[in-house]
């Protein structure tokens, strides 16, 4: 039996699916309506507005329930970590993936791609030195 999303996973999910229904392009095709797949940087968009609209980390598990039946996990295990290698997103210990801005504090050592830390606001840098 399936557990019932958490209200923030269920607010995560709705915004995400929103955003969803904004960019597929479905096409007539003989009188047959088509979906055609997103592609990565619209993936890509949607992993970014759920970071955005969670204002913390999310672990990869809650990621998973997020973006259900919008990408598969491979597909979005490789764009999560093609946005880490861009730094735009930090991975945190306890596989967990945040914005720069949502890192919190006491985890801004633990941060696993370094130079992210350049996209962390002074302030929490500051007061991480402190």
């Amino acid at each position: 039996m399936r557990r019932p999303l958490s209200q923030d996973l269920a607010r995560l999910r709705r915004a995400v699916l929103g955003r969803y229904d904004e960019i597929i392009r479905p096409t007539e095709v003989e009188g047959v309506t088509v979906t055609v797949a997103l592609e990565d940087k619209d993936v890509e968009e949607l992993v970014l507005l759920a970071l955005r609209e969670a204002r913390r980390p999310l672990a990869w598990k809650e990621m998973k329930v997020v973006m259900a039946g919008i990408a598969g996990e491979d597909r979005l295990r490789r764009i999560v970590y093609s946005l880490k290698a861009r730094n735009e997103v930090a991975e945190l210990t306890g596989t967990r993936y945040s914005l720069p801005e949502y890192v919190p504090e006491e985890e801004v050592n633990k941060v696993k791609n370094p130079w992210i830390l350049r996209k962390i606001p002074r302030r929490v840098l500051e007061e991480q030195s402190a």
